[in-house]
């Protein structure tokens, strides 16, 4: 009758999409995050990463500017234009840090501009950040 108190709930872990052309960073991007307990979902270029945001519907978007097919800007233009892709939540993590660069993709709501090298400690916990902040709005 009462088993329900004894089953441990299942947090739903963050879903996070890592977009980016460098397999090294992609590598390690994906191996801190899993550590961490986030699933990750990896794309190699805007194209394939806007068909995995509208399919997969990350919690956040881990989006560096120069890739081939489709760079990071179109990808976040095409992404804010589906219903779909207007609230997910987008760090860009690139190596462009032209105020130019930052005021586009400021234009499309990121969360956040970070500029390669970065510190991965830093960037976690701006993810932590971001899913919190999400968690007491959705409550509120």
């Amino acid at each position: 009758m009462f088993e329900f108190f004894w089953q441990k709930k299942k947090s739903e872990k963050a879903k996070i999409l890592v977009i980016d052309d460098e397999p090294n960073i992609v590598q390690t991007l994906q191996d801190r995050l899993e550590m961490n307990d986030y699933t990750v979902i990896t794309a190699a270029n805007g194209k394939e990463g806007l068909d995995k945001a509208i399919e997969q519907r990350p919690d956040i978007i881990l989006l560096d500017v120069i890739m081939p097919v489709m760079d990071g800007h179109e990808m976040l233009e095409h992404l804010r234009k589906f219903e779909e892709g207007r609230d997910i939540a987008v760090i860009m993590l690139t190596a462009r840090s032209q105020s130019q660069d930052i005021a586009r993709a400021t234009a499309c709501g990121i969360e956040d501009y970070i500029v390669k090298p970065f510190d991965l400690s830093e960037l976690l916990e701006k993810i932590e950040t971001i899913i919190e902040n999400r968690k007491a709005l959705s409550r509120a």
